[in-house]
């Protein structure tokens, strides 16, 4: 793992308790009087049994003034708890110093070098020549909405850390670390509540991103060939959990080929992938930059189908419209669906009310929706809307055969 070092000044006064400090890659994540608590940007690696260990992060602290006498206790991967004691009305002064190693790649764009970016363009371009050059069908979609045996999973652990939590806090004495064992505890019942959710609203969704995969799985593995002349158009996805996990799981059961193009987002094993969601994806692609990883899923794809999902989605679909829309992805020859008309409603009518304002076109940029707006000629739309899997599958391969029977089926004109 990489080595870190982190450098910090503390300020202190004990007339207000007020705690404040200068450096970077750590924050006061909380205080209480004359405690606080010190929090790392990244997980270290530590062993409160062992914390001598030469794998454990070491920690320098300096009382710079001499003002009363500081402490450290309850060291532990994510930080230490700083207590001031024996002081007066005078401002008191630290420093500290930590040395140890990143428990896990966390990413960071602003870190991101230039050879890196080159590296991502050059690695797609090999990809999309050697394993997908006539193109592929990309699936966009939400990274945490799952099935719901995963979601319900997720909510039997969630309510062990409560328990552990609840019980944690009853024997703890001192006063902030019992507040941040409080604060643990309320955000752990709020991550219950959105994975009830899930399983009450949106699991739905997951289970038709799977069916959807296995539409396209079972045409690509036993009609395409025939179908497309010998081109091959596999399906792809962000590689990652959630609805890409359901299409790329539901396009392997079926023998196809699969494109996994993902970031690292957390903290992956690469040793032990039992668990990991990556192993749907038989041809994966692992990119330093965000922002290229997301160009890379749209500018290669004939076909962009949108599955609910979140903040990524949403930049998706707006990085999308709007290449389409500014004639970067040629209109004729690329083709965005939304998924399930019910979640995607919002987004419309925030569509219509750019359109209001004249910050988008009246023709040309509209979204076809069956039944409320569906009366223009095609060349007023820039995408549509489909209810079910079933819709989605047949609009693609109408469209993807469309384009070999055009002669259009190609990354490059």
């Amino acid at each position: 793992m990489n080595d870190l070092q982190l450098y910090g000044n503390i300020f202190y006064e004990p007339g207000s308790h007020k705690w404040t400090g200068s450096g970077v890659g750590w924050w006061i994540e909380k205080s209480h009087e004359n405690s606080a608590k010190i929090t790392f940007e990244e997980r270290l690696w530590f062993d409160p049994d062992r914390p001598s260990h030469k794998r454990s992060y070491q920690l320098a602290l300096s009382n710079i003034n001499q003002y009363g006498d500081i402490e450290v206790y309850n060291m532990d991967e994510d930080g230490f708890f700083l207590r001031w004691m024996g002081v007066g009305t005078e401002m008191c002064e630290a420093s500290f110093t930590v040395r140890g190693h990143q428990k896990s790649f966390v990413p960071d764009d602003r870190k991101l070098t230039n050879e890196e970016s080159v590296a991502d363009v050059y690695a797609a371009g090999l990809l999309f020549h050697y394993e997908a050059k006539y193109g592929v069908v990309t699936v966009m979609g939400s990274a945490t909405i799952q099935c719901k045996e995963i979601a319900e999973e997720s909510l039997d652990i969630l309510s062990s850390h409560v328990a552990y939590y609840q019980s944690a806090i009853e024997k703890e004495d001192d006063t902030l670390g019992k507040e941040l064992l409080a604060d643990k505890l309320s955000k752990t019942q709020i991550r219950m509540e959105r994975h009830r959710t899930i399983v009450e609203r949106s699991a739905r969704y997951w289970d038709s991103a799977k069916k959807f995969g296995e539409l396209w799985g079972r045409y690509a593995a036993e009609e395409q060939e025939e179908a497309l002349g010998g081109c091959y158009i596999p399906i792809c996805t962000g590689g990652g959990p959630g609805i890409m996990r359901a299409v790329a799981q539901g396009a392997r059961e079926q023998n196809a080929h699969v494109v996994g193009i993902d970031c690292q987002f957390g903290y992956d094993n690469f040793f032990d992938l039992k668990d990991s969601y990556s192993v749907y994806s038989n041809q994966r692609l692992r990119m330093n930059n965000f922002s290229i990883r997301e160009g890379v899923l749209i500018n290669y794809s004939h076909v962009i189908l949108f599955w609910p999902g979140g903040y990524g989605t949403a930049w998706e679909v707006f990085e999308t419209l709007s290449k389409i829309s500014t004639n970067h992805l040629r209109r004729r020859r690329t083709k965005a669906i939304f998924v399930h008309q019910d979640y995607w409603e919002p987004m419309f009518r925030f569509i219509d009310e750019m359109r209001a304002f004249g910050a988008i076109n009246s023709y040309g940029d509209r979204i076809k929706i069956p039944g409320v707006d569906d009366a223009l000629p095609d060349e007023a739309y820039i995408a549509e809307v489909v209810d079910t899997a079933e819709e989605a599958f047949e609009k693609t391969r109408a469209f993807v055969e469309e384009l070999y029977a055009r002669n259009m089926l190609t990354l490059r004109t």
